[in-house]
C-alpha cells in the first residue's frame, strides 16, 4: 500500500478494535483498505461491492458511507449516492469530504438549495480553492426561501469581496438573499404599490427606508460589482436615485452616513448604463444640476460631495467639460471610487484605443453595422473576472508547448481574461470589430497583469488572410451576428490545427420565441436602439400581460442598456436549429464534443435518453429541445473537435 492509500484508509470508526472483537475489527480494516485501493485505481464496481460489504457489518460507519457515496457519484448515480452521503454527515458532522461530495450529488440531482448548504458547510470546515469553486457552481442556480442563520449570506459576501468567481455567477443568488431582508422586501412592496405613477420618491420611500437599505451589506457590495437583475430592486433603486436628486436640487438636509450607499448606487447606474426609467421632469432636474456642476468645475468653485455622485447616477461624469479636473480635488474615498470609474477609467480607454492594431479591413455592410452598435454600446460591461470556472481546454498539460488560442469576437474581454488566467502560458489573440470594446478589454487585462494578450481589431470573415493557426478557437458570441454564420465558421475552421477544439455559441430558433415577439413589438412601436427608447421598451415589456414578452425579464441581459440592445435590438441576428448544426459538423468532418450545460439539465436529458452515447447525439438533443424549448434559452454552447492529422493519430508530434 502506498502513502496515498495508507492516508486514505487510515481512520477511526470501523467498529470494535479491542478485546474479543479485535479480530473482526482487523478484518474490516483490511476490507476497507482493499476497497480504497480499488476506488483509487478506478475499479468502481469492485469498490462499491466492498464498501457495501463493510456497511452490512458496520452500518453506522460514517467514512464507509461517505466513500460508498463517492463511488456511486463517480459512476453517475447521484440519486443513489445522496442517502449514503446524508447518512455520513449525520453520523459525523465534521466529515469534510462527505459534505463536498454531498454538494456535488445534490447539484447533479438538481437540488440546488441543498447543494449550496452542503457546499457552505464544507467551506466552513476547510476552505480550499476547489471548495470555493464548488460553492460558486452551487450558487449559480440556487434559489433561497430562507437563510435563517445568515450563513450563506456571509459566504456570498466573502465570495464577492474575495473574487471567488465573476460576480455574475453569484448575482441571482445574492438577489434572493438580499430580498430575504425584511426591510428590503418592505421597500419593494412600497414602491411596487405606487409604480408606475410618477410620484416623488419621498411618497414611496422615506429616509428611514433608505437608511435600512444602506445597512444591507450584500446589496451595497453587489451594487459595485454587477448589474442588479431584479425588477423590484431596480424600482427601489430608481426611487433612491430620485431621492438623491431631490436632496441636491432642493438643498435638503441629509444623513451624510448614506454617502457610501449613494456612491454604490451611482456606480451601479454606470454599470447598467443608465437603464433605469427616467421621466422627463426628472431628466430636466438632472440637466440643471449637471449645468451647475459643470459651471463650478469651470470656475474651480467648491463642489458638494454629493453633486458628482448624483450626476454620475444619471450620466457618465466623463461627458462633462473639463471633468478630468475633478481628479485633483479631495474627496471622500467612496466618491473617489465613482470618479475613478466614470472619469479615470474611460480616459485610460481612450488612450488605449490609439494602440489597438487592425489585423484585417472591415468592409461588409453587416460587419460595419455591427461594429457601430458595439462602438456605441461595448458589451458587456463587467468589473471583476474571478478565477475561471472551467473551459474546454482546462486539462492542458503545461509540459506541452504553449497553446495558441484565438478568441473570435472577444467583446469587452471577460472570456479572454478567463482563458488567460486559466492557462498562463497560452498565446492569445483576441479579435473584435469594436475599438471601444477592445479598449475596455485591454484596460481590464492590464489591471490584472495580463499584458501578453494580443488584442486586435478585425473582421472574422477576413481572418483567413492572417496566416496563423490555433489549437483552440472560442467563438461563443459572434457567429449568429454574421450575415452567414456558416461562412464565418468555415473561415475559423481553416485556422484550427488538426486535433484542435472550437468552442461555439449559436442562437436557438426554438428557444428565442420571446425575442422574436419582442422584435415584432419594437418594429410595431417604432422603437429605436437609443437609450431613451430602450428604457421605454423595457417599461412596456415589464408592464405587459403577454407571458411570452414578460418572460424576457428573467434574462440577465434585460438589465443593462448595452445587453438589452444586444438582446432585443441587435442590428443582425441569425437563429438556427440543431439539425443545421449537425449537417455542418458532418459536412466539415468535425466531431461534436458536447454541450456546456448545468448538471440538472444533463440529468433531465439522461433520464429521457439513458444511453451514454446520446450525450453527443444531436438527433436526441433535437428531440429533447422540441419537448423542452427553453433548454437553450441562452444559446447553444458546445465544443467541436477537428480530427487529428495522420501523424498525430499515429502518435507523432506536430512541429
Amino acid at each position: 500500500m502506498n502513502r496515498k492509500q495508507r492516508r486514505a484508509s487510515g481512520r477511526t470508526g470501523l467498529g470494535p478494535s479491542s478485546g474479543s472483537t479485535a479480530t473482526a475489527g482487523a478484518k474490516i480494516a483490511q476490507m476497507f483498505a482493499a476497497a480504497v485501493m480499488h476506488h483509487l485505481a478506478g475499479a468502481l464496481a469492485e469498490a462499491e461491492r466492498e464498501y457495501r460489504q463493510i456497511l452490512a457489518m458496520v452500518p453506522s460507519d460514517p467514512e464507509a458511507q461517505s466513500r460508498l457515496g463517492a463511488v456511486l457519484m463517480a459512476q453517475g448515480n447521484a440519486s443513489q449516492a445522496i442517502p449514503h452521503l446524508e447518512r455520513a454527515v449525520a453520523l459525523k458532522p465534521d466529515l469534510f469530504e462527505a459534505h463536498g461530495n454531498l454538494a456535488q450529488a445534490y447539484l447533479a440531482a438538481g437540488q440546488d438549495a441543498q447543494a449550496i448548504q452542503a457546499a457552505g458547510r464544507a467551506l466552513e470546515l476547510r476552505e480550499t480553492a476547489l471548495g470555493k469553486t464548488l460553492f460558486v457552481h452551487c450558487a449559480r442556480n440556487a434559489r433561497f426561501a430562507a437563510d435563517d442563520d445568515g450563513r450563506i449570506g456571509k459566504l456570498m459576501l466573502r465570495a464577492l469581496a474575495a473574487d471567488w468567481a465573476p460576480p455574475r455567477e453569484l448575482t441571482s443568488a445574492c438577489i434572493d438573499l438580499i430580498k430575504l431582508d425584511g426591510a428590503v422586501n418592505a421597500c419593494i412592496g412600497l414602491v411596487n404599490s405606487t409604480w408606475p405613477t410618477r410620484r416623488p420618491a419621498a411618497e414611496s420611500l422615506g429616509s428611514a427606508d433608505i437608511a435600512a437599505l444602506s445597512r444591507n451589506e450584500l446589496l451595497c457590495r453587489l451594487l459595485t460589482c454587477d448589474p442588479i437583475t431584479d425588477i423590484g430592486l431596480e424600482r427601489v433603486l430608481t426611487k433612491v436615485r430620485q431621492a438623491m436628486l431631490t436632496i441636491c436640487t432642493a438643498q435638503e438636509n441629509w444623513d451624510e452616513s448614506l454617502l457610501g450607499f449613494f456612491c454604490a448606487l451611482a456606480r451601479q447606474c454606470f454599470l447598467n448604463e443608465y437603464v433605469y426609467a427616467l421621466p422627463e421632469s426628472e431628466a430636466a432636474q438632472v440637466l440643471k444640476l449637471q449645468s451647475a456642476l459643470a459651471a463650478r468645475i469651470k470656475t474651480g468653485a467648491p463642489v458638494p460631495a454629493l453633486w458628482p455622485v448624483v450626476v454620475g447616477a444619471y450620466f457618465p461624469l466623463h461627458t462633462l467639460p473639463n471633468a478630468e479636473t475633478l481628479y485633483a480635488r479631495s474627496w471622500p474615498q467612496s466618491v473617489d471610487a465613482v470618479i475613478a470609474q466614470q472619469i479615470e477609467e474611460p480616459a485610460e480607454e481612450r488612450l488605449i484605443a490609439a494602440s489597438i492594431p487592425a489585423v484585417t479591413a472591415i468592409e461588409s455592410e453587416v460587419s460595419r453595422a455591427v461594429r457601430r452598435q458595439y462602438e456605441e454600446n461595448p458589451y458587456p460591461r463587467w468589473v471583476k473576472a474571478g478565477p475561471p470556472v472551467g473551459t474546454a481546454i482546462e486539462a492542458h498539460d503545461p509540459r506541452q508547448r504553449a497553446p495558441n488560442i484565438l478568441i473570435a469576437g472577444c467583446g469587452t474581454g471577460l472570456s479572454t481574461i478567463e482563458f488567460a488566467l486559466q492557462i498562463r502560458n497560452a498565446r492569445i489573440l483576441a479579435v473584435d470589430l469594436s475599438i471601444a470594446s477592445l479598449s475596455y478589454a485591454k484596460r481590464m487585462a492590464h489591471k490584472l497583469g495580463l499584458d501578453d494578450i494580443e488584442f486586435a481589431q478585425g473582421d472574422i470573415l477576413k481572418l483567413g488572410a492572417i496566416g496563423r493557426e490555433f489549437d483552440f478557437i472560442d467563438a461563443s458570441g459572434v457567429l449568429h451576428h454574421l450575415a452567414d454564420p456558416w461562412q464565418g465558421w468555415r473561415v475559423l475552421l481553416s485556422l484550427l490545427r488538426p486535433g484542435g477544439v472550437m468552442q461555439l455559441g449559436l442562437y436557438s430558433e426554438l428557444a428565442r420565441k420571446n425575442i422574436v415577439a419582442a422584435r415584432a413589438l419594437i418594429a410595431e412601436r417604432g422603437y429605436r436602439p437609443t437609450p431613451q427608447d430602450i428604457r421605454r421598451c423595457r417599461e412596456e415589456i415589464v408592464a405587459t400581460d403577454n407571458p411570452v414578452l414578460h418572460s424576457l425579464i428573467r434574462s440577465g441581459d434585460f438589465f443593462t442598456t448595452s445587453e438589452c440592445r444586444d438582446l432585443l435590438f441587435h442590428v443582425q441576428e441569425v437563429r438556427i436549429a440543431l439539425p443545421e448544426i449537425k449537417s455542418f459538423l458532418t459536412a466539415n468532418n468535425l466531431d461534436f464534443a458536447g454541450f456546456n450545460l448545468e448538471p440538472a439539465t444533463v440529468q433531465k436529458f439522461t433520464a429521457r435518453f439513458p444511453e451514454r452515447a446520446a450525450l453527443t447525439d444531436l438527433d436526441c438533443w433535437h428531440a429533447f429541445e422540441i419537448e423542452a424549448p427553453a433548454t437553450f434559452a441562452g444559446m447553444y454552447r458546445f465544443q467541436a473537435r477537428k480530427p487529428p492529422s495522420r501523424l498525430q493519430a499515429e502518435g507523432g508530434q506536430l512541429p
